[in-house]
């Protein structure tokens, strides 16, 4: 009967045959026991009855071949396509493929990512760092899906980031003692963002093409709120974009002389993952708590602390709100200490200027 499909063999291994959309099916049951072949194609017709319905879609035997490691090398092209694969992101995926890249898709269930997860918490990590990755695997399933590659995607929890906001800043001390301590090539990029706020990403993508002779501008394809950004050659990033026109030319074992393509480089390379360098170079400064997006948060402060209007300040770091620039012009206990002050030196004024009158009357 043409619905319910039949069962034949291949040498001593069963395999079935059924329809679907029209046209036949074939695949190996992977058994030599003519039972279990045909609870094998019962199942495979309830699948393609469901798909006929619109219950379930069945993509066939080729969805449950795919592997997780493919559906990441698809997530991969696809950021990469829509000019959002970063740095930060391939290093979120690397850990990924190591724990479930030689997996069947089919075979990930909530229960076994939620397991992953308990895993990373018990090393350590914090909830942000958790949801980075899973988000990361949930949009592969996700990009799957819409390609139509699987029929069904596994839950995957998100964790609670409440009171996980980061609050450190770099103290100018701090900051040139890990400088002194980073390779040579990560310094200049280390003194950009500590000056502008800018992104690791968008800094390490930044073109020679957009240095002009009055400023550096950071396109909109490259940075994160996808609007151009940009700030003059003046000061400290002049002297910055000097020295990095010096580091441009490069010369190779033959006496070859190219030029650099980016101006933040690592012997002409696009600067990678440098995780190790900088927490090497934190944990000798004595500031081992530092991350590089604490420049993002020191640049804020250190803008208003030097009397730069507010939407200035905006727009030298790249902030697209009020709401989050504030959340980053952190104010420092020195701030505050120094609020106190002024407020007890007016309280002070008045208390004499009561007195005085009270003295007069």
């Amino acid at each position: 009967m043409r619905g319910a499909g039949r069962i034949f063999l291949r040498g001593s291994t069963y395999w079935i045959a059924y329809y679907n959309r029209g046209g036949e099916v074939r695949e190996s049951a992977k058994t030599d026991d003519p039972k279990k072949a045909e609870r094998f194609l019962k199942h495979r017709v309830r699948e393609v009855g469901a798909d006929a319905i619109g219950a379930k879609r069945f993509l066939g035997p080729q969805a449950e071949r795919i592997t997780v490691n493919e559906l990441l090398d698809a997530l991969e092209a696809d950021l990469r396509l829509r000019g959002k694969l970063s740095v930060k992101t391939q290093s979120n995926i690397k850990p990924l493929r190591s724990a479930f890249g030689e997996v069947r898709a089919n075979q990930v269930t909530t229960d076994g990512i939620t397991r992953y997860v308990e895993k990373m918490l018990d090393e350590g990590y914090k909830p942000a760092s958790v949801n980075r990755r899973t988000q990361l695997l949930g949009q592969a399933f996700k990009l799957a899906l819409r390609q139509q590659r699987l029929s069904q995607v596994p839950y995957i929890t998100r964790l609670s980031e409440v009171g996980n906001t980061r609050t450190g800043f770099f103290e100018r001390a701090d900051f040139l003692r890990v400088v002194e301590n980073l390779p040579e090539h990560l310094r200049d990029y280390c003194r950009f963002a500590f000056i502008t706020g800018w992104r690791r990403g968008s800094l390490a993508g930044l073109p020679w093409s957009d240095v002009n002779p009055t400023n550096v501008t950071l396109p909109g394809v490259i940075s994160k709120t996808r609007k151009p950004e940009s700030v003059p050659l003046e000061g400290e990033i002049e002297a910055i974009i000097e020295r990095r026109k010096a580091a441009r030319v490069l010369k190779s074992d033959s006496g070859q002389v190219t030029l650099a393509r980016y101006v933040f480089h690592n012997e002409g390379a696009q600067i990678g993952d440098f995780r190790k360098s900088w927490a090497s170079a934190c944990r000798m400064a004595g500031v081992s708590d530092r991350l590089f997006h604490d420049f993002r948060r020191t640049a804020a402060r250190n803008l208003i602390l030097s009397g730069v209007p507010e939407s200035v300040a905006m727009q030298i770091t790249g902030h697209k709100t009020n709401a989050m620039f504030k959340r980053y012009a952190i104010v420092s206990e020195a701030q505050k200490s120094d609020a106190l002050r002024n407020v007890a030196a007016l309280h002070r004024t008045e208390d004499q200027r009561t007195s005085k009158s009270a003295s007069i009357n």
